[in-house]
């Protein structure tokens, strides 16, 4: 038989993002990079064997069976199919309820430190009244995520910690035309994000995806995905730069101009406005063309009849590459994703255990490790999880 835990204690932080997060941003050079499949048809790199013997279906069929759906976005993203992030929340307390978990509220473990015998002292505090216990531990886990809290907790044990910065953004720009569609979606665009430190193109700073425009400038995966991979250099250049947009990604450009002359052509066209008829092969809203003319000087009142062929070909090179210039992060105040925490080459991954010291375990994004948006820094953290729980239990049974 294996232990039995009376009481686990730990800080339970809700994000109303929870599961707003197809790859892994890894700190480079401390492992060999795995390529890996997992949560259907989306690549995702590993950094140990470990977690190749865990099942692509694990997860999710863990969440079906305790009464959660989850759903696979055309992007590779998962999301709960309520698209409710507290049904994973109220899943996960019901299951602890039941295994009977008791949890602590209103605490807070402000030190750790380790004792002549090994073991772990840690300091827990009220958080409303001066109130302060110790209490010792065999293993001690920290799965803080992106709180500096846990990043405090693994300095004082030792570990060194990578500056963390925002990933998993909004970007700000300053334009008002096109603030004012907030709410138009576009359900595929590609977009290339160029900074100005950086003198040469990175692969991953082109990303394909849905785009959405909001109050305060543009949002959607793609545009979460392009802060992940560019956090740092986003963080270097101040979040400043230029986001050029190709909002007919499968459409080459001269195939794009051929489609509005063709408009310009049919029966009826030419007596009409070009603002309130254009290609419905574009799939564009009415709103979003009237920016497009307005962005190349086009008077809204002009008819097809009368637009020139010049006149057409830069509203084709502009669906083709439209540029935003990026004036700062969107308005989250605390990122709920990081790049930065413990690094890697601290850790042992096969068992998540410190290599600093023992029985002292990490999950999550607590590690200089996080994911873009589709729920892998969750599947990154439960993974995780399992490794440290069959670490510890076989010791326990040893």
């Amino acid at each position: 038989m294996g232990p039995g835990f009376d009481t686990i204690r730990f800080s339970l932080r809700v994000s109303s993002h929870f599961l707003l997060s197809p790859s892994f941003v890894f700190e480079s050079g401390s492992e060999v990079l795995i390529q890996y499949q997992v949560l259907i048809s989306v690549r995702v790199f590993f950094l140990s064997s470990e977690f190749l013997k865990l099942s692509q279906h694990s997860l999710p069929s863990w969440f079906s069976d305790h009464g959660v759906e989850l759903k696979n976005e055309e992007d590779g993203r998962v999301f709960p199919v309520r698209d409710n992030s507290s049904s994973v929340v109220d899943c996960l307390l019901n299951e602890a309820r039941q295994r009977g978990v008791k949890l602590q509220t209103g605490k807070s473990v402000t030190s750790a430190f380790t004792s002549a015998g090994g073991k772990f002292t840690l300091k827990i505090e009220k958080r409303t009244i001066d109130y302060v216990e110790f209490i010792e531990a065999d293993y001690l886990l920290i799965a803080s995520g992106s709180n500096q809290q846990g990043y405090n907790l693994a300095n004082q044990l030792g570990h060194s910690i990578i500056k963390p910065v925002p990933s998993l953004f909004t970007f700000k720009i300053d334009d008002k035309p096109l603030t004012e569609l907030s709410g138009i979606t576009f359900p595929k665009v590609k977009a290339s994000l160029k900074l100005e430190p950086l003198q040469t193109n990175i692969p991953e700073l082109t990303q394909v995806g849905p785009m959405l425009v909001t109050h305060w400038g543009l949002s959607g995966p793609v545009v979460l995905r392009l802060s992940a991979w560019g956090a740092r250099d986003l963080f270097s250049s101040e979040y400043k730069g230029t986001l050029l947009v190709d909002f007919s990604p499968d459409v080459h450009s001269e195939d794009l101009k051929s489609l509005l002359s063709q408009h310009k052509k049919k029966k009826k066209i030419p007596k009409q406005k070009v603002v309130g008829s254009y290609p419905p092969e574009l799939g564009l809203v009415k709103r979003f063309w009237k920016y497009l003319l307005n962005r190349e000087g086009i008077d809204e009142d002009i008819l097809w009849a009368s637009i020139s062929n010049n006149a057409l070909m830069s509203v084709a090179a502009l669906l083709k590459q439209c540029s935003f210039i990026v004036k700062g992060k969107g308005q989250f105040k605390d990122e709920f994703v990081t790049a930065g925490g413990v690094p890697l080459s601290e850790i042992s991954l096969k068992t998540m255990e410190s290599r600093i010291k023992p029985r002292l375990f990490f999950a999550g994004e607590v590690l200089n490790v996080d994911g873009v948006t589709g729920g892998f820094n969750f599947q990154f953290l439960y993974m995780g999880l399992l490794i440290i729980s069959q670490k510890v239990y076989l010791s326990f049974s040893i």
